[in-house]
């Protein structure tokens, strides 16, 4: 069962608990304790592993669309997980490129970064892209929307259309082709192995939250011992 948007991208290759790491309340109904992840089923390691910027924590990098409702309901899934392994996991959230539509939240959401607002906001459009079907394909619709959310427009158009997001934007759309990511959402886990709801739960008849939830499980396997290796 596919728990993921996967995207016609140009130019884009087609995607246990950690000791003394509390475990997330609730993952034991999606992860029984006879369950192991098995690599080439659950998770994939990179042909070449990509560069981290984590310092001495593991880096995990979720590329993902904020138009994507598999994206929205694995988003706080992902953040009740980060919230118990701060200590020892880097969080790098990085937006897809694609056709226009997606290109153009891809530039929001770099811009949303820049000013400082990317973290509180992130549900916000979230909710307004994939519950309430706003159009926000332009930045002059991204202004107005975002204007009743205390965004300054003119801020918002100036930061989107600068040079820096445009830098961001490249960054990222390279990034995801280094990682081979073809649909969302996807996870980069110490530079090293890919996984995401829908690869996790291969061979499983699992909800979406079970499925995020068992991602997460791979994710601290990973932690754990292969990432040691």
């Amino acid at each position: 069962m596919q728990r993921r948007t996967v995207l016609s991208l140009p130019a884009v290759p087609a995607l246990a608990a950690m000791a003394g790491v509390p475990r997330l309340a609730g993952a034991e109904t999606a992860t029984p304790t006879a369950w192991r992840p098995v690599e080439g089923q659950h998770y994939e390691r990179l042909a070449t592993p990509i560069a981290t910027t984590a310092g001495g924590k593991i880096e995990l990098v979720e590329f993902f669309w904020l138009g994507c409702s598999h994206c929205k309901a694995f988003d706080p899934i992902l953040d009740a997980w980060l919230a118990q392994r701060r200590d020892v996991v880097s969080m790098r959230r990085v937006h897809i490129a694609g056709r226009a539509q997606v290109a153009a939240h891809q530039k929001l959401f770099f811009a949303l970064e820049s000013m400082g607002l990317q973290e509180h906001l992130r549900p916000v459009v979230f909710d307004l892209l994939v519950q309430q079907g706003k159009s926000m394909n332009t930045p002059q619709e991204q202004a107005a929307v975002l204007a009743g959310a205390g965004v300054d427009p003119k801020q918002l158009m100036d930061t989107y259309q600068s040079f820096s997001v445009a830098t961001k934007c490249q960054q990222a759309t390279q990034l995801q082709e280094r990682a081979g990511v073809d649909g969302v959402p996807t996870l980069i886990v110490g530079g090293r192995f890919r996984t995401s709801p829908s690869i996790a739960s291969r061979g499983a008849r699992l909800t979406e939250e079970e499925s995020g939830r068992r991602a997460m499980a791979v994710v601290d396997h990973l932690l754990a011992g292969r990432l040691r290796a």
